[in-house]
């Protein structure tokens, strides 16, 4: 029984300090509501990168309209750092906490590339992209 109480205390402090780090996380970075994005789309000064992990990203057909995939999803530096300056950046992974995009933003941030600013978390993400019916694309 003190074995079981044990393991259950044990899980639940891991789930905590997992969400407290999401929370972090998405708190450290900007970010940008489906609705302001949706707003946004066909604007030539934005760019949507998809940093959806592997199995998110296979599992489904579509994607945010206009987004794209970099090649390697551990660089979004390099990725952004071939448009210019006042170019609007959008990332979004599938998840609602946001923390794939989040650390990839923070990273991103951490590195202070001048000029680069414009740089925000899809609050939501994939998840709620799809729920609100807004515009996808085949990949």
């Amino acid at each position: 029984m003190m074995k079981k109480k044990l393991f259950t205390g044990l899980i639940i402090t891991f789930l905590t300090s997992l969400l407290l780090t999401s929370i972090t996380l998405s708190s450290d970075v900007p970010m940008m509501t489906k609705d302001d994005l949706k707003a946004r789309l066909g604007n030539p000064d934005l760019v949507i990168f998809d940093v959806r992990l592997g199995s998110d990203y296979f599992s489904s057909d579509l994607k945010i309209k206009g987004a794209v995939r970099p090649l390697v999803r551990e660089h979004i530096d390099q990725a952004i750092l071939v448009h210019p300056k006042g170019t609007t950046f959008v990332i979004y992974c599938a998840s609602p906490n946001e923390e794939v995009s989040a650390t990839r933003v923070k990273t991103f941030l951490e590195n202070k590339y001048e000029g680069y600013t414009k740089i925000y978390v899809l609050k939501g993400g994939w998840e709620e992209w799809l729920k609100a019916g807004y515009p996808t694309e085949k990949k």
